[in-house]
């Protein structure tokens, strides 16, 4: 195969060296500040076209149960040619130092981007992009946004097209929010820990009068002639249990108060709602609010940090509890409801207090915005923070027919 290209009427096609000068391969050499590269993948192509020809249908699928079909597909490319801008990302001496190599050269090893354009191609792409880890010459890494384009239509030439963008400072400056954002939640739930130290305590001394109790209830039973063994069996494991449940409330607030990084997993949006319920229930008890929660579909899952999302369900809480308490409100009510919105699911956190006060509105989110002396102005602006770094979003409004306050939490389903 000859490598060039001339212009056709509406296409660009492969010709011969001659004819490299053409005007798009004139932009792409002479951009200065993106790396272009221009691949030789025929190996590559061949290699998937004998897959197909072997009646393999899924490719993808292929790749993953065959890592080294997948491993000779990363190997299956060379660099024709390359501008000077990936001559100096790469930390090449000159264009030489880049042209004849094989291009996984130039990837991490562990990086999946160019077994992912081979996926890409074989399922009909007419692109590929994705964040790569890359390789320069001297071995150091650095973070690219990876492109690549088949040169003809439908990539049969095997003459490919690859750009790279250095977007090594985007991610460190990402890094450094995210772990900035992680700071404050930390900050903020170790506040909401202190609010709530009453109700821990109370939680804690619970399962602990009922060890007490017991031991003294065996103690007796140890002092009569005739001994009930089934009885003190019964007792024992009564403090079992009870050992148990103040050992489940401690891991629960150990975590909650733990730093740590942000740990993704699926998880029902109704078990987090009940483990924030534990978290705020003798609050709830001791201002006698009426609480109700109602989870439309049940088995509503989200991906998300666990953790993270306790957070926010326990502050908007604590909130509507401190509401009522300030407000002294009349039977105080919080409600949880939740609904699945077909690609998302909300849980809307309803009372029947004073409401929000439209002067207060449209900061209720901002970061140190609190009205509260006590307050330190962080949970609200977390919460958010937090919802939207799930990809969802958070809002405050006034009930639809009843008077109070609204917090909605939209978050995306997970489906299977």
């Amino acid at each position: 195969m000859s490598v060039g290209l001339a212009p056709a009427a509406d296409r660009l096609i492969v010709t011969t060296e001659a004819d490299w000068n053409d005007a798009w391969y004139l932009v792409c050499m002479k951009v200065s500040t993106i790396g272009f590269v221009v691949v030789d993948a025929r190996e590559r192509v061949a290699a998937l076209d004998a897959l197909r020809a072997a009646g393999i249908t899924d490719i993808s699928g292929y790749l993953d149960a065959h890592p080294a079909v997948a491993d000779r597909l990363r190997h299956g490319m060379v660099i024709l040619d390359v501008n000077e801008a990936a001559v100096r990302m790469f930390g090449a001496a000159g264009r030489a130092d880049m042209i004849g190599q094989r291009t996984q050269r130039f990837f991490d090893p562990l990086c999946t981007a160019q077994v992912n354009s081979a996926r890409a191609f074989a399922t009909g792409a007419t692109a590929f992009q994705q964040q790569a880890h890359s390789v320069r010459l001297d071995g150091s890494r650095f973070e690219t946004l990876f492109c690549v384009v088949p040169r003809a239509d439908g990539a049969t030439s095997g003459l490919w097209l690859a750009s790279f963008v250095d977007i090594t400072e985007h991610v460190q400056r990402q890094t450094s929010l995210n772990t900035l954002r992680d700071e404050l939640a930390h900050v903020a739930r170790i506040s909401t820990l202190g609010e709530l130290s009453a109700s821990i305590a109370h939680e804690i001394g619970q399962p602990l009068s009922s060890i007490g109790m017991t031991a003294g209830a065996m103690l007796r039973l140890l002092d009569r002639d005739n001994l009930d063994r089934d009885l003190l069996r019964r007792q024992c494991q009564r403090i079992v249990d009870q050992v148990a449940r103040a050992g489940d409330i401690i891991d629960r607030t150990r975590r909650m108060a733990t730093k740590r990084d942000s740990v993704r997993t699926l998880v029902s949006v109704a078990e987090v709602l009940t483990e924030s319920v534990q978290f705020v229930r003798h609050d709830l008890d001791r201002i006698d609010v009426r609480f109700s929660l109602a989870c439309a579909g049940s088995d509503a899952l989200v991906q998300a940090d666990r953790i993270q999302l306790q957070q926010v369900f326990v502050n908007l809480l604590m909130n509507a509890i401190q509401i009522h308490r300030h407000a002294r409100t009349m039977m105080p009510e919080i409600m949880i409801e939740t609904s699945d919105h077909g690609a998302s699911v909300v849980i809307d956190i309803l009372d029947n207090g004073p409401g929000i006060d439209p002067v207060n509105a449209e900061r209720l989110f901002d970061g140190f915005f609190t009205t509260r002396a006590e307050g330190l102005g962080l949970g609200l602006g977390i919460c958010r923070t937090i919802v939207a770094a799930h990809g969802g979003s958070i809002e405050a409004g006034a009930r639809s027919h009843a008077p109070g306050a609204r917090f909605s939490v939209r978050l995306p389903l997970h489906r299977t």
